[in-house]
């Protein structure tokens, strides 16, 4: 009897095991036939990843019948009901883009493609048709408009430096927010600064920007956000473009770009565009009534860029980019020098990537250098002639390297990042005998690992990542040849042959995001940035903005933990609403502060300023974004920050200092800023206006009235701009924009003042 239940229960579970079904198939694109590798099968609450060649295959089927889900980013989702005939189901499934969810793929939260509403943090995406639409001379100026982003550029087209920062981190400090260009970064060792200049609109696909510490996936520029720009690439066997322009204070220029697809997927393509401007008088109307020799701020400027590149699918794909820029921007004053006192930038970047796929991972590299040679002419007459020029060579270069793997629910990223920076700067002198040198160089090593968790089919998601940076500084060095009473005030500051130095740290990031449905999303996450000085501020002293500045070698990096939460909610189809929290704590925040000691450098005293460690930042702000499209051809956007950027312990840089900035706000962090737009796109013309107010921002590290504009703050200041455009026969475009409709004037702190209302008229074709 035993035996005769034993063979029942075996042939039971034999026949239950012949019952079971395996279900396989391919993922191929609808256009081209190719297969979509790491496309999502969700069966029930398991989901299931295709391999490179766009297989899947899952055994161990009881049902009969069932529902499956088929996802792959930037691709139309499809549901499919699958009734079991026999055993072995092979499914042929052909997708289709979504041009709307393709417009929302990033790369900047994760290292890694992802759609923005996936990625539990603040993701903010700008489209090559909203920088069309918005009035803009530059793509910094298009960033301005995000909630929580600053910019400084007062002089407009005429700035030969601007700086873009995020969520109160010091407005004027480009160096906390790290600046990519097709993944690569353009930040540079020596200052921290990116040349906005040489980024043309025109070449750009999508801006991403990720707000809040970045570090764990890219180190120290990272450390307050990261902002990532998409080269656009030819689509058309071969086009192209050119554009006229004439604007305010004779501004004219010439763009244009070529390129195409000569064979399925290759491409090439080539952009150049010129500039140049008479200018305008920036200096205030004491310094015009002081000073015989002010003369008007011009600009002369080039830009070359040229692509090419392979991509055919994910299993290989290659790419080069060459950019040259030259410019040269005076700054206002002219005595004996043909052009006066005038700023040149010679650049000169290369960058190349490749990437691919095996069975199990993905894999990337780039590469770049970027060389750029910095002339700065300066000349006075005052009681003497002086004149001096400033040569400064930065070159920084290195190696980016990611591998990625789905499988089921995790993507798991791995990778090492190499880069190396150094100046080698003179201030020669040719009224006197001085030379006055300044050299460093820094050497950066990394390795990150992140996870991306998926749970309840994208319900739930959940990044945790962790990157290790070594930071080397040495060769660092600030001496002067054959001084004379031009430079004897800066004797004392002398050094070489210094030790190196080392520093380490470790980023951890964690977030977590509950996406109940299509309309809503909560994220919160925790994560720390890092960042080591930059080298003008550890070899370099000198003159700047109000006084004399001392090289600091013995700086520590500065470390920012930052907590947020936050979310969207989408109350229609055509309406948006966006809301973050943040609290952030800057440890050894690095800091411009007053040594409480003056200096006569040839014109009266002016302080003495050094970068120093500061014990504590608080750093607290809400965001607030919101997005209407009522109809398909009118969209409004309007957002609002709130920042407060306090100094919350002080520590002095010396016993003889008494002076405390516990309690001071940070300069040049506005705490009330907004902006808000409207754009149209017609059968007669495409408009946008839009508007952007920056509150009252601290002069000074003391908060105290400055000498030159006579208040403790810049003013509040709002301005306005509108833009329209119109197509002609589908190959002629015509647009005329207008900044600063209302003619309002923003100061600098030595009193100089913006531009002012400036317009500009563009007639191109293309073809």
């Amino acid at each position: 009897m035993r035996i005769l239940s034993l063979i029942i229960t075996i042939l039971c579970l034999s026949f239950n095991l012949l019952a079971q079904n395996t279900l396989s198939g391919i993922v191929t694109e609808e256009a081209t036939g190719q297969p979509i590798p790491s496309a999502h099968i969700t069966i029930g609450k398991q989901t299931f990843a295709a391999n490179a060649s766009g297989e899947f295959n899952v055994s161990d089927i009881r049902e009969d019948s069932l529902r499956v889900i088929v996802s792959a980013i930037g691709f139309i989702k499809q549901e499919i009901t699958v009734v079991f005939k026999h055993n072995n189901q092979f499914l042929k499934i052909s997708m289709s883009e979504d041009q709307k969810l393709l417009d929302e793929v990033i790369v900047v939260g994760t290292r890694t493609e992802n759609l923005i509403m996936d990625i539990p943090g603040r993701i903010e995406m700008i489209t090559a048709e909203k920088l069309r639409l918005i009035n803009n001379n530059s793509v910094d100026e298009v960033i301005a408009f995000l909630p929580g982003v600053q910019t400084s550029r007062t002089f407009g087209l005429f700035s030969h430096k601007a700086t873009v920062s995020m969520r109160g981190v010091s407005g004027k400090e480009q160096a906390r927010t790290l600046v990519l260009l097709d993944g690569v970064p353009v930040n540079k060792s020596d200052g921290g600064s990116v040349n906005w200049n040489l980024i043309s609109t025109g070449d750009i696909e999508k801006i991403e920007v990720m707000k809040g510490p970045g570090s764990s996936l890219y180190g120290g520029n990272a450390m307050g956000g990261i902002i990532n720009i998409v080269s656009k690439k030819p689509t058309k066997k071969f086009e192209g473009n050119l554009t006229t322009s004439y604007g305010t204070y004779n501004t004219r220029g010439i763009k244009g770009s070529i390129g195409g697809v000569p064979k399925i997927g290759y491409y090439w393509a080539a952009s150049g565009l010129y500039r140049k401007s008479d200018g305008y008088i920036v200096q205030s109307y004491a310094d015009r009534i002081s000073n015989p020799h002010i003369i008007k701020s011009n600009f002369d400027e080039k830009v070359l860029n040229m692509i090419a590149g392979y991509s055919r699918s994910e299993k290989f794909s290659a790419g080069i980019n060459f950019t040259f820029y030259d410019d040269r921007r005076g700054t206002g004053e002219k005595v004996y020098q043909p052009y006066g006192n005038t700023t040149d930038h010679d650049t000169y970047s290369v960058r190349a990537s490749l990437s691919g796929k095996n069975t199990h991972w993905n894999w990337n590299a780039s590469l770049f250098y970027m060389a750029e040679k910095y002339k700065r002419v300066s000349e006075w007459l005052k009681d003497d002639y002086t004149w001096y020029d400033v040569i400064s060579k930065r070159v920084d270069y290195g190696l980016l390297t990611g591998v990625h793997r789905t499988f089921r629910n995790h993507t798991l990223s791995a990778g090492f990042d190499v880069r190396k920076g150094s100046v080698n700067a003179s201030d020669i002198y040719f009224t006197s005998t001085d030379q006055v040198d300044n050299r460093g160089k820094m050497d950066f090593y990394a390795f990150y690992i992140q996870d991306f968790l998926r749970l309840f089919n994208n319900r739930i998601t959940i990044i945790s990542g962790l990157r290790y940076d070594n930071s080397t500084f040495y060769q660092g060095a600030f001496t002067i040849l054959q001084p004379s009473s031009e430079t004897d005030f800066m004797q004392d500051y002398q050094f070489s042959n210094l030790s190196n130095q080392t520093w380490g740290a470790v980023s951890p990031r964690l977030s977590i995001q509950y996406t109940p449905n299509d309309d809503l999303r909560i994220y919160a996450g925790y994560s720390k940035g890092f960042r080591p000085s930059v080298l003008d501020d550890l070899c370099r002293s000198g003159r700047i903005r109000g006084g004399f500045k001392v090289a600091n070698p013995q700086l520590n990096p500065e470390h920012l933990h930052n907590l947020e939460i936050g979310g969207d909610y989408k109350p229609a189809e055509w309406a948006k609403i966006s809301l973050s929290a943040y609290n952030s704590i800057g440890r050894d925040f690095l800091y411009y502060v007053s040594t409480g000691d003056s200096i006569d450098m040839g014109f009266g005293n002016r302080p003495i300023m050094i970068r120093a460690n500061i014990s504590d930042v608080r750093i607290y702000g809400f965001e607030m974004n919101m997005t209407l499209s009522p109809l398909d051809y009118l969209n409004f956007f309007g957002a609002y920050a709130w920042n407060e950027s306090i100094i919350s312990n002080y520590e002095p840089i010396s016993k003889a200092e008494n002076i405390d900035l516990t309690g001071k706000f940070l300069t040049d962090v506005p705490v009330h800023s907004f902006s808000a737009g409207a754009l149209i796109r017609s059968a007669i013309a495409d408009c946008s206006i839009t508007g952007r107010y920056v509150g009252e921002m601290f002069i000074n590290d003391q908060n105290i009235t400055d000498d030159i504009l006579l208040t403790e703050k810049y003013p509040a200041a709002f301005t306005l701009d509108m833009k329209v455009q119109r197509e002609f026969y589908k190959i002629l475009t015509a647009s005329l924009s207008i900044q600063n409709l209302l003619d309002k004037k923003i100061y600098e702190s030595k009193g100089a003042v913006g531009p002012g209302r400036f317009i500009m008229l563009d007639l191109g074709v293309k073809f």
